[in-house]
């Protein structure tokens, strides 16, 4: 793709963006799943290194207002609404940030049906994530709060220690000797691990702050001082 395209698409995608509007963001994804992936929603979802290089170019612009993850996050969503309307969903009574969680879905009658979830019972975020985790198997009934709590931690704990560093990764004279093709298949997971990882790390910063906090004096205790 000419650089000429690369700027075009960059302002189309900052002025909506900057408009704050909605149906901005689902134009965003429209567009860039058009213009840069043919509307082929499986390339443009997957993180493999077969993205188009003009996607990366796009990415890699310094004046682009959007990080890679919420750009992908508008593709995917754009790639969505088309079925979702089809599906008679009023789609426009949908939060965005809930629109983004419906993509972890497949297109199919349960998709729709908790799409409409979404506007009859008014659903949260949460309550609409806990749905998903529900559909995609993700949820293991456990004995109490406290069981789930440890079973999470020592899950985490295990993935950590079995991940070894591999030589190079951090040598720049390495990295930069590497395929271009390579660098994007990395940086673009790296981007996904990093996003995953956050959500993992301030849920347990939650937590220690939760532990470290002096208890409450129960208000019996505290009227017979």
């Amino acid at each position: 793709m000419p650089d000429a395209e690369i700027d075009e698409a960059v302002l189309f995608i900052n002025e909506r963006f900057a408009a704050h509007v909605y149906h901005g963001y689902l134009e965003i994804g429209k567009y860039v799943l058009e213009k840069f992936f043919n509307n082929d929603i499986q390339l443009a979802g997957s993180r493999s290194a077969k993205k188009p290089v003009s996607y990366y170019a796009l990415c890699r612009r310094p004046d682009l207002a959007v990080s890679r993850a919420a750009l992908m996050d508008m593709v995917k969503t754009g790639a969505q609404s088309g079925f979702l309307v089809a599906g008679g969903i009023a789609e426009e009574r949908i939060k965005y940030s809930l629109l983004i969680l419906l993509t972890r879905l497949e297109n199919n009658q349960e998709k729709l049906d908790l799409a409409q979830a979404c506007i009859d019972e008014g659903l949260l975020y949460e309550e609409l994530k806990q749905r998903i985790h529900e559909i995609n198997g993700q949820t293991i009934p456990l004995a109490s709060p406290a069981i789930a709590v440890e079973k999470h931690l020592t899950r985490v704990q295990r993935w950590i220690r079995s991940v070894s560093t591999p030589d190079g990764m951090t040598n720049e004279t390495i990295i930069n000797q590497m395929d271009p093709a390579d660098k994007e298949k990395f940086l673009d997971a790296s981007g996904a691990i990093l996003e995953d990882m956050s959500v993992i790390i301030n849920k347990i910063r939650q937590l220690v702050t939760i532990l470290t906090k002096p208890p409450a004096v129960p208000e019996s205790e505290t009227s017979a001082s």
